[in-house]
């Protein structure tokens, strides 16, 4: 009862104020565009069972005659995937009994067991505490650079904080090797397929290469070199499925995922994963880290005006999202900040938008 009440007292609120509130929003995000922040983006601010606002800015490119950006616009989520999929299927393969967190990683892979990995836990990849590089080079084929990943020395003690992309590409083999296919197929089996969401997937079909916002351009911001494809060198090594960067979608699709931690894994009605097994995902673990989110109990881009609980992350192409559970709300604002030349930071964008609409909501 005290989660519905509290639901219509947001839908209150932003009745009663949002409209005067959420044009700063809307203004900071226009000024980027105007500045060169980004040429286009995507806002979408909701509840566990509603979408309070969902707008469209900017356009693909800087020319003029580019195309305008919708909501059905495809956005490379760069490290979001690593929330929106690799953490998802991980936290269904821990439900299903697949996979233990507290299980050595080589148990699954035996190929790990080397240069003192031997002790690396799966949930040292999850918290980004394994000790492992934030990166590495891409080798020539998938092959090659699944080999280079999993042969590499570690730089750090187990337990010592390193955020490493390095990490959800392993946790994506265990998943693979736990269930028996590759995680794109246990993704769309768990996830996207039963939610029905038919704009989130790895690898874009060549039919909507013109769909996703371009990634990389030249000078002039108006011509396109990359659009379609994955923008993380890595996860191109890796053919596009990767667990650290790789999946396109949409704010919409996002916003199911939001809903489904916000309702303790259920989605209209459905039950997808235990709530004793996502609370390991939404509660601190170690620092500043859950399970394959970071938590904003420290300077972030979810603003100074979400809970301290919140649960976030962001993607180097410019994407972001912060689910708030103590107030029932999230905020997804997807950019193209790469484009052209990836010059341009956005963090004070990030919280300035996520702080207006905090304002526009709650009159912080």
């Amino acid at each position: 009862m005290k989660k519905i009440i509290g639901m219509i007292l947001i839908v209150l609120l932003f009745i009663a104020c949002g409209k005067t509130d959420i044009n700063e929003a809307d203004r900071i995000i226009q000024e980027a565009i105007k500045k060169g922040k980004f040429p286009g983006a995507v806002l979408l601010v909701g509840t566990s069972d509603k979408i309070l606002y969902e707008k469209a800015y900017g356009r693909y490119t800087y020319a003029e005659d580019s195309r305008k950006v919708t909501k059905e616009s495809l956005f490379d989520l760069a490290s979001l995937s690593k929330v929106f999929a690799t953490s998802m299927c991980a936290m269904k393969a821990i439900d299903s009994g697949l996979v233990d967190p507290e299980a050595y990683v080589a148990d699954y892979l035996p190929e790990f067991r080397n240069n003192g990995k031997e002790m690396i836990k799966v949930k040292h990849l999850l918290m980004h505490n394994s000790g492992m590089p934030s990166y590495t080079h891409a080798a020539p084929s998938r092959e090659e650079t699944l080999r280079r990943i999993m042969n590499i020395e570690m730089n750090k003690e187990i337990g010592e904080h390193t955020y490493s992309c390095l990490n959800f590409i392993t946790l994506m083999r265990v998943i693979e090797e736990a269930g028996g296919k590759m995680m794109w197929e246990f993704y769309k089996e768990n996830f996207t397929n039963p939610m029905q969401l038919k704009h989130t997937f790895f690898v874009p079909d060549e039919s909507l290469w013109e769909a996703c916002l371009p990634t990389i351009g030249d000078s002039s911001g108006t011509l396109i070199k990359l659009q379609g494809k994955v923008h993380d060198p890595l996860a191109y090594a890796l053919e596009g499925y990767s667990g650290n960067a790789g999946l396109f979608s949409i704010a919409a699709d996002l916003a199911a995922f939001c809903q489904l931690m916000l309702n303790d894994g259920v989605y209209k009605g459905r039950r997808y994963v235990r709530p004793e097994t996502m609370e390991p995902f939404k509660t601190v673990q170690d620092g500043s880290r859950s399970y394959g989110w970071g938590v904003n109990n420290t300077r972030s881009s979810a603003g100074t005006k979400m809970s301290q609980t919140a649960i976030g992350h962001t993607g180097y192409t410019g994407t972001s999202a912060w689910i708030d559970p103590e107030r029932d709300v999230f905020v997804i604002l997807l950019t193209n900040r790469v484009y052209p030349l990836d010059t341009e930071g956005i963090f004070d964008v990030r919280r300035d938008v996520a702080d207006a609409v905090m304002s526009a909501l709650f009159d912080l």
